[in-house]
Formats: C-alpha cells, structure tokens, sequence
C-alpha cells in the first residue's frame, strides 16, 4: 500500500482546506519526512484523516467514554468521529489517494456536513465514497460497501492498518519496558491474539465436561438390572405353556360361543316370524279397505272414452261466458267514441277555415310586409349602432376626468421632489470632506465595517496598547528568568528523559522482585499441592489393595455360588426324569418301615396320593434352584461392584501420579526460572526460608523502591511543570507579537479613510481607534443613504415630468375624440327617424291602422300566425289519431261478435255428442260426467299406484313370513345338547379362567422384554462410557498440557510463542538498522533482554537502555509487528510517531542512522517528531502551524 495524497478541510484544529501531495516536490524525492508543530497543531490530526477516509474511526478515540454537547445542543459521545470537525465550520472532509494491492489508484473521501450549511446546524449523516481512479469508476457509495471494498483492495482492517501503515513508538515502547502481564496484554493488543486464553479455557470446561458426563452414564449403569440365564429360560418356559395354555381355552371359548349364537338365532327367528305374521295379516286389512278405489278406478277407464268431448263442452261454454261481457263493455266504448269524434271533426273545421284566411292575407300583402320587416331590421341595427356609439362617449368623458386629475398631482409631484432635491444637496455639504470616497463608497464602508469588527476582537485580547506592551515586557523577563533558573525547554527535556530513565530503571527492578515474588508463591502452591497428591495417591494405594483383597473374595464367592447352583440343576434334573420314567414302579416297591431309594426315608405318606407328592416334589425342586439361583446373583453383584471400585481407584491412581509427575517437573522448572531471576536482580534467593520469611523480605525491598519511585516521580513533575511554565510564556509572547502585527496591517487597509480626516479627527483616531472609526462608520453609512435618497429622487423627478408630457397628450386626444364622437350619434339619430315614418306608411296602407308602432304591429301578426298554425297542426293530430281509434274499436267489435256466433254453433254439436254417448251407457247420468271429468290424469294414476303397491305389499309379507318359517324348521334341526343357562354359567366361568391366563401370560411376557430392552441398555451405556472414555483421555491429555479454569496456561503459551515470532521479525529489521543488538525473552517469562555484540554478548536489561537504543529497538519492533499485521500486503508508505521527548547527540545519530536504513529498503517514512535536532536533519518537513485561536495551517518545505 502507497500513500499519494492526503486532502483536509476544516477537521479539529486544521482550519480551511489543505493538501500534502506526496507526488509533488520536495514530497516525492524525499524518503525521510518530518512532520513537525507545536503541542495542540494539529500533526496527530494528519494521521486521523487517513483513518477517517479508511475506516470512519480514529486510533485516539477508541478508549474515550462520555459525552460533550455539540453547538445545536445536542449530545455526542466522545469516541464519535463526528466531534472531529471543527468548531464554526459547517462542511469538512478527509480524502486519501493510494495504490491498492491490485496496483491501481483510489480516492478514499469522508465528508460531513452540518444542515443548511450553518456553523450551528445539526449534524447530518457521515458521507463515504471509494472511486477506482484508474478505471474511472466509482466503487462504492454507501458506508458499509465501502468498508468492504477498502478490507478487499488493501488487505488490511483498521487494527492491520494502525499497526502495519502507522506506528506508534509510545505504545511499543511501553511495551518494550512493561511488566511481564502488562507486556502480555499489550502483545494480545499489538498481535491479536486473545483468541488462546478462550482456547486453553475452553479445553479445560470441555475435559471437566466429559469427565461428569461419564460419571453420570456410569451412575446410569450400575442401577440396570438383568436376570440371569437360568431365569430367563425358566421365564420362557413357564411363557410357552401359558401361551399353550391360552391358545387351548380359546379354542374351548370359541365353541361354547357357536352354542350360544345358537340359541340367539333361534330367539331372533321367533320373534321375527311373529312380526312378519303381523305385517301380512295389516296388509291384507289395507287391501280389502281398498275396495271403492277399485270400483272408482273401474268406471274413470270406461269414462275416458267420452273426457275429450266433455272437456271440450266445458271449454266452449267458458268461453261463451267470457265473450258476452266484454262484447257489453266494447259497445259502450264504441259509442263514446263515436260522439268524440263528431265534436272533434267540427273543431279541425274551424281551425282550417282560420288557417285559409291567414295565407289568403299574407298572400295579397306580401310585398308590403317584405318591405316592413327590412324597415324594423335596419332600425334595430340603427338602435345597436346608436347605443354603441353613446356607450362610447359615455366611456370618453369618464376617461377624460381622470386625466385631468392626474394632471394636477403630477405637478404638485414635480414640486415637492425640487424641494427635496434642495434639501439633501444641503445635507451633503456637511460631509464634503469624503467627496473623494463617493465613487466606492459602499466598498470603503464595508472595509471599514470589517476594521472595526477585527480591531475590536483584538482590543479585546490585548486591551490598551499601552498596557499589551507592557504585558508583553513582562513576558519576557519572566521567561528570561524562568530559563536562567531551571534551563531551557530542552534541557528541561533532558531532564525529565534523564529522571523517567532512572524511574523505568526502578520500575523495571521492581517487575523483577514482583515476578520473583510471584513465582516463589508458585513454586510453595506447587510444593503444598504435591504433597497433598501425595497423601491422597498413599489413601488411593491403601484403599486399593483393601478393594483388591474384596473383589478376589468376591469372585471366589460368585465361582463357588455358581458352581453349587449348577451341581443343584444337574440333582434336580436327575430327579425329575426318575420321577418321570420310574416313578410309579418306585413307589409300587415302597414298604413300610424300609428306607426310600431316592430320599432314604422310612415313611412313605405319598405312596397312595400320588398327585400331592409330585405337586410337593416339584415345589420343593423349584424353591431349592430359586435360592441357588439367587445366591448366585448376589454373589455376582458383589463381585461387579468390587470391579467398578477397582476400576475406578487404578483410574484415580494413574492420574494422581501423572499428576504428581507435572507437579515435579514444574516445580524443577521454577525452581530453575527463579534462580536465573535471583542472578539477574543480584539476589540470593534461600530456598530453606518459609513462605513468609520470604514474603517480609520482598516487601521491605519493594517499599525502597517505592519510595525511590515517588521521590523520581516528584523531580519529573517539577521539571515539566517548568516546561509548561516556559511554554505559556512563549506562546502568550507569540500570541501577543502577533495580534499587534495583525493590528498594524489593519491600519494599513483603511489608511486611505484616514487621510480624509481632519487633524483634529486624526488625533482622536491616533487616541480612540475603535470609537473614532465607529464615528467615521456613522458619518459614511449617512453619506451613502444621503447620496443613495438624491439618486432616487433625481430618477423620480424623470420619471414624473414624462408622466406629465404623456399625461398631457392624452388629454388632447379625448377631447378629439368625443367630439367626433357626437357628430356621429347625430347622423344615427336621423336615420331612424327616416325609417320609422317608411314602415308606419306601408302598415296603414295594409290595415287601415294609425297611430301604432311598425315593430309591435310586426311581433304582434307574427305570434297570430304562429299561434294559429300550432292550433291547426295540434286539432289535426288529435283528429287524425281519434279517427284511428275509431276505425280499430269499430273492427274489434265485429270480430267478438262473429267469435260468439261461432262457439254457439260448436256447443250445439257437442252437446248433440253426448247425449249419444249417455244413451249407450245408461249407468252414467249427466252429473256423473262433470264429477269424473274433475278428476285429473295424475289423480287417476295415483289411484292406479296405490292399489299396486297394496297388492304388492301383501305378496311381499307372505313371502317374507313363508321364507322364515323354512329358515326355523332347518335351525331347529342343529340343535346342541346343552340347557342355555347351563351354557351360560360354562361361560362365564371359562372367561374368568381366560382372563387369569391372559394377565399371567402378559405378565411374563413384560418380564422378558424388560429384560431384553435392559440387556440392550446395558451394552449401549458401555459402549458410550468406552467412547466417553477415550475421549476423555484425549482431552485430558490436552487440558493438562494447556488447560485450565482461566485459560492462563496456553495464552502464557501462546503469548510466548508469539513473543518469539516478534523478537524474531524484529531482531531481522534490528540487524539491518544495526549490527550490534539483538533482542531475547528470557526462559518461561514474557520479560525482555538485549544482547550487545559489542561487549561480547552480554545480556543487558532493556530498562538499561538509552534513549537512542530504545528508540532504535521500538523502531525494529513498530516493523516487526508491521509485518505480522499486513501479511503478504506490501506496505510502502510508513508513519511513524517516535513519542520521544529528548534525544542526546550520540543518540540522535544512532536514530538518523537507522531511519537511513529504513527509508533505503524503498519505503517512504512519515515522521511524527517533538525533537528539535531530528528537525534540523530531516531537511523535507510537513510543518503543521498554529495561526492562534485555535486554528492551524499546513506548510511543506524542503
């Protein structure tokens, strides 16, 4: 990565806009740049930028907590970016230009703004954008896509970049002289390695894990149960005969259940024969009431040979009904009609006639009417005209009126503007002494206000010139004295690196006494703790043989129980195949008084009950193999506890002793670490004191040193109090040397005003700058208005005399006009009058008429013409449609008329019909027709349906009842041999039997699956505790190589590990810078050592060295951890701060010499430098310059 260009606007004290381009001279052909200012400048400010543009976060706010208020009032947190732009400033930003590991360019930009671009508006959102110079293109616009790509193009996170790009020396050289645990969490800082402590915790939960999780599947374990083989077979003996058993009564159940379903159809074929007697005996009822449905049915098939005439009698005759009225009501509206019609003929003829005279009239008078109405049209456009030109005048005389008096206020205008003309030339002549400044005058007055306001800020500071002299004396003698007193700043500097040296000397002493201290508590916890182990490890042995002793008597017992249990069964099964094959011989030769040959016995009481001695027999073989049996299994529990005890005390055993084994081991290895310790602090450490011996005697050296420490402390204080005092001093001479030049230049600016003043004015303006400036202001903003109001009314003195002029000829020309005007109405007036007189002439000549106006009489003939044609049209409508009315009303009644004589005559020959039929049929009367013709179709087939389906059902109950009689006969001829409640008490005494066999049976059966489910339990927990087991061996052995409850162990481990890895990568950066040191961690510790070649390899502590050496070593650590933080990434640009105060000459050349070496490995090194005499030999500088008021600038020189 390559740093090209570093852009800053307004961020903490760089005030404005500011570029350092590394491209550009004298910044491109250096290697060696130093950045250099005054405490508070702004240099750190520089290095903040480019992590802004980077990562939005800045190093030296990581560790801030709190808040501050910002000027809108609001609060932020002071680890927040946001508080880095400048207070007053309403925009800032940061942009960084470099090559990326593909080579290419980029422009990185931070930006922030406030609203509406004011100093006091809120906060907005921070802006990012990454753009790919090379390709043109932008990359990323949003926070968290450029946070990604920056990770991507340079390989780096933030923590990478301020340990790989920036260097802090403070910080490595902190670590350099630290004690051994701050140097342990300095290096998980610097190296990112934290992540081991978790480990080497983690490790240790895990092997305390599964160590409980096999204690607890053990404890699982030893409480399963199993039978034993013997019981497990007799348990499946005893399982198959119940199961034979059962599936015996069940056959015996099934057929007493046949008898019984028996015995139930039997009752169930009774009852249904009686129901089926009953259904047929109701259905032969229904049927025989039946019997008038069937007569009826019987006379509707002979009448359907004659329905269709009856129906079409009834037809007929309904519609003669109908006809006979409506023929009525068609006659009564035949007349009416007929007599409207009459009167409304008579109307229409009179409305013609009307009609006929109108035409006849216009006829003969057409031309005279023609002439009339172009007479009333030329008058009425003669009247338009008229009022349009009366409208007109109307409209002139109205506008002339204005005119005029618009007229006179113009001129009245005219002559106040010339008096107040007269005025202001008057006013102006009092302040004709700054004529010459009129030309620019705003411009002066402006110059001026900004005088004022400047001066005043720095009479502010200063106060009277007078006193800020004398304040500016006094100083400097107070500076002057301070330095003959206690030195300059730099020798004050020396001092306190002399004093801080002696300090990190004690401090580093008393490290060692601590760590020693420390490590002899260890090495007396390790010794208590091995002797502990050892006490417990002679119990364990004790314990061991005792459990050993146990489990061999044990096993001896559970051999011998076993052997006696399987000599029994081999008896027991002897006997009972002799009891079985001979046993009947046997007791046939018994005789009283001589001995048995199976028991020996002399009384024979089974000899003739057979059956109760070989019940007894069996029960007495059976007791006699249980208590073998469980003998045995008691034995053998014995037996497996006193192995699981065995087991577990060899486990305890082997771990005590490897555990009294690491205790030695450390306990040698401390005993050797503090003696190399004693060597180096130039003690004797007596391994014969107590604990508390020892103690007493560090403490008494530590409280020395302590006191030494607070006496060095006191002396550094002092010195840099001074420093601060001298400091003060410089800056408020500075400070006030400088608002005195800028005073003088503000006098320079406005010397050209003060050259218009009068002697007595410049006196006052030598005496009261502030007070006679704010004069002059006043006199020059009332010249400017005096001068701005004569402008003014100049322009509206134009302005109104053309007002005038234009107002004056308007005038004229509406004089002009309304005299044309009435000329023209009077010609208008004339020619109506002409016209009227035609049209009188040519209406009386047509009517006879006088005294009437032509336009009425006009409307008047129009709306009679009209309204007569509208009568006409309207009577002759009517008429036409009352005639149509007419013509149909009359048609419509003579066709209901010809309708009523035809259905008379179709009546007469039908009833002619059926008197024929009643005449063959005497049994049917005229009445009966019209009741049988009631009856519709659908009725006489529900009839016809209700007798089938009574026939139907009478055929289907006899069917029914014969078919279960025949179903009886052959059930009554299975008939079983048994009484039913015979059968019933079999029964219930055969399911009871049932059930006791079934319970017994289940019973066993949940024995043997018991059995098996723990016999699958039992393999599965032991193969689960084997797994546990090597695992836990596993994580055993890696928890007692790293582990621990605080994970102390490996991160000691690895942060030793990752010491070596530095001082290995620093010792080759050292090499290149210089030959004679190299660095070394002492054996099992963190603490630092440095070989010098130079004095045959003699091993030095690092506090020993001096300011040159510990720069030069910091500088090769910084590159060291450079390197391990950017990886493969090639860093090229490099910024250092060597946070040194003071460096003495031999030290300064060492330290030149080395960052010689570093710029000619082809890297570009940024040095952030306090030391005056690195300034004066690194020619090419960034110099940051504080301007006062807390703002600063950017200069580079070389």
């Amino acid at each position: 990565m390559n740093i090209l260009s570093i852009r800053i606007k307004n961020l903490a004290s760089l005030s404005g806009e500011h570029l350092i381009d590394f491209e550009s001279d004298p910044l491109a052909s250096a290697g060696l740049i130093a950045i250099v200012g005054k405490t508070g400048a702004g240099k750190s400010t520089i290095l903040d930028a480019m992590c802004l543009a980077l990562f939005n976060r800045i190093p030296r706010l990581k560790d801030s907590d709190g808040k501050l208020q910002d000027v809108d009032g609001s609060e932020l947190l002071t680890n927040s970016p946001l508080t880095v732009l400048r207070r007053g400033t309403a925009h800032g930003y940061a942009e960084l230009c470099f090559i990326a590991q593909d080579q290419k360019r980029y422009i990185a930009r931070w930006e922030l703004k406030r609203s509406r671009e004011k100093a006091d508006g809120k906060l907005q959102s921070v802006q990012r954008s990454l753009k790919c110079v090379t390709d043109g293109v932008v990359v990323a616009d949003k926070a968290k896509a450029v946070d990604e790509n920056i990770k991507r193009i340079t390989q780096l996170s933030f923590e990478q970049f301020t340990r790989a790009v920036l260097l802090a020396q403070s910080e490595v050289t902190v670590f350099l002289k630290a004690r051994d645990n701050e140097r342990g969490e300095l290096l998980e800082y610097l190296t990112n390695s934290a992540i081991f402590g978790k480990i080497g915790q983690l490790a240790y939960e895990k092997t305390k894990s599964v160590a409980t999780q096999r204690k607890e599947l053990e404890n699982v374990l030893g409480h399963i149960e199993l039978l034993t083989d013997e019981q497990v077979t007799a348990l499946s003996t005893q399982f198959q005969q119940c199961d034979r058993d059962y599936k015996q009564l069940e056959a015996q159940k099934s057929q007493l259940e046949k008898q019984q379903q028996w015995f139930e159809r039997k009752h169930k074929l009774d009852s249904e024969i009686i129901s089926k007697q009953q259904l047929f005996e109701t259905q032969s009822k229904l049927q025989q009431d039946l019997a008038p449905e069937r007569e009826h049915l019987a006379r509707l098939e002979i009448f359907s040979e004659i329905r269709a005439v009856v129906f079409q009698q009834q037809q007929l005759q309904q519609t003669v009904q109908q006809l006979t009225p409506r023929i009525q009501q068609q006659q009564q509206l035949f007349d009416h009609l007929q007599l409207t019609f009459e009167s409304e003929k008579a109307q229409f003829t009179q409305a013609e006639m009307a009609v006929n005279e109108l035409q006849q009239f216009e006829r003969t008078h057409h031309d005279a009417l023609n002439e009339v109405r172009k007479c009333i049209q030329e008058r009425d456009f003669i009247g338009a005209e008229f009022k349009k030109v009366q409208e007109k005048l109307q409209a002139l005389e109205q506008s002339k009126l204005p005119l005029t008096q618009q007229q006179q206020k113009l001129e009245q205008q005219i002559q106040h503007i010339d008096r107040q003309q007269t005025e202001c030339n008057q006013q102006l002549e009092s302040s004709q002494q700054f004529v010459n400044l009129d030309k620019g005058l705003s411009a002066h007055t402006q110059q001026l206000e900004q005088f004022i306001h400047q001066y005043q800020k720095i009479e502010h500071q200063l106060g009277p010139r007078a006193q800020t002299e004398h304040r500016l004396a006094s100083e400097k003698e107070q500076l002057q004295q301070s330095i003959q007193q206690f030195g300059t700043i730099e020798q004050l500097e020396i001092k306190v690196a002399q004093t801080q040296q002696q300090r990190e000397l004690k401090i580093n002493q008393l490290s060692q006494f601590e760590l020693i201290q420390q490590k002899i508590q260890q090495f007396f916890d390790l010794q208590a703790e091995s002797t502990e182990q050892q006490v417990q490890l002679d119990n364990a042995k004790t314990q061991l043989q005792a459990v050993q002793h146990n489990s061999r008597q044990a096993e001896q017992a559970f051999q011998a129980a076993k052997s006696e249990r399987i000599q029994l069964q081999q008896v027991l099964q002897q006997q009972r195949l002799l009891h079985a094959e001979n046993i009947e011989d046997l007791r046939s030769a018994l005789q009283d008084g001589e001995p048995c040959l199976v028991c020996g016995s002399t009384s024979h009481p089974y000899k003739v009950e057979d059956t109760a001695l070989s019940k007894a027999l069996f029960e007495l073989q059976q007791q006699q193999e249980q208590q073998a049996t469980l003998k045995e299994q008691n034995c053998f529990d014995d037996w497996q506890c006193a192995q699981q005890q065995l087991t577990k005390l060899n486990t305890e055993i082997e771990q005590r002793q490897t555990l009294i084994q690491q205790l030695s081991e450390k306990i040698s290895t401390l005993q050797h670490v503090l003696i190399e310790h004693s060597q180096t602090a130039n003690m004797a450490l007596d391994f014969t004191l107590t604990a508390l011996e020892l103690k007493s005697l560090f403490m008494q050296m530590a409280q020395q040193y302590q006191l030494d420490l607070q006496q060095l402390q006191q002396q550094s204080e002092q010195f840099q109090h001074n420093i601060k005092i001298q400091q003060q001093c410089i800056q408020n001479i500075q400070q006030i040397e400088h608002l005195l030049q800028t005073a003088n230049g503000l006098h320079n600016q406005v010397q050209h005003i003060v050259q218009c003043l009068s002697e007595a004015e410049k006196t006052a303006w030598q005496q009261q700058t502030t007070q006679t400036a704010q004069q002059i202001l006043i006199h020059l903003n009332t010249r400017s208005q005096q001068l701005e109001q004569l402008e003014q009314w100049r322009q509206q003195c134009e302005q109104t005399t053309q007002q005038f002029k234009t107002n004056q000829l308007n005038i004229e020309n509406t004089s002009r006009h309304i005299t044309e005007t009435n000329e023209q109405l009077n010609e208008i007036k004339r020619k109506g009058q002409q016209n009227t007189e035609i049209a009188n002439q040519l209406i009386q000549q047509m009517t006879g008429l006088t005294d009437i106006k032509a336009n009425e009489w006009l409307i008047q003939h129009d709306q009679y013409r009209q309204q007569t044609q509208s009568h006409y049209q309207q009577l002759k409508q009517h008429f036409d449609q009352l005639r149509h009315q007419f013509e149909q009303e009359k048609n419509q009644l003579e066709q209901l008329k010809a309708q009523l004589q035809q259905n008379q005559t179709s009546a007469s020959q039908v009833e002619n019909t059926l008197q024929h039929w009643l005449n063959a049929h005497p049994d049917f009367h005229k009445p009966d027709l019209d009741a049988l013709a009631q009856i519709s179709s659908a009725q006489e087939q529900h009839i016809r349906q209700k007798l089938q389906h009574a026939e139907r059902l009478v055929n289907e109950a006899h069917a029914a009842l014969k078919t279960m009689q025949e179903q009886l006969s052959e059930h009554l001829g299975h008939q079983p041999e048994i009484d039913p409640a015979q059968l019933q008490q079999q029964m219930q005494e055969h399911q009871a039997a049932l059930q006791t066999q079934l319970e017994l049976r289940d019973q066993l059966k949940l024995k043997l699956e018991l059995h098996q489910q723990n016999v699958a339990k039992q393999k599965q927990f032991a193969d689960q505790i084997q797994a546990i087991q090597q695992e836990e061996h596993r994580w055993g052995k890696i928890s007692g190589l790293m582990g621990d409850a605080t994970g102390k162990k490996f991160r000691d481990y690895a942060q030793q590990y990752n010491l070596d890895i530095l001082l290995e990568h620093a010792n080759q950066q050292l090499n290149q810078l210089s030959q004679r040191y190299t660095l070394k961690r002492l054996e099992h510790s963190l603490s630092l050592a440095i070989i010098d070649h130079d004095m045959d390899g003699e091993t030095r502590s690092v506090a020993s060295l001096s300011g040159g050496e510990s720069f030069l070593t910091a500088l090769a650590l910084s590159l060291a951890i450079a390197n391990m933080a950017s990886g493969s990434m090639k860093i090229e640009s490099l910024f250092i701060d060597e946070g040194f105060g003071t460096l003495d000459a031999s030290s300064l050349h060492m330290v030149m010499n080395a960052l010689d070496q570093l710029q000619n490995q082809g890297r570009k090194v940024v040095l952030i430098s306090h030391i005056q005499e690195m300034h004066e030999r690194i020619p090419v500088q960034i110099q940051v310059k504080a301007l006062g008021a807390g703002a600063s600038t950017i200069d580079v020189v070389g």
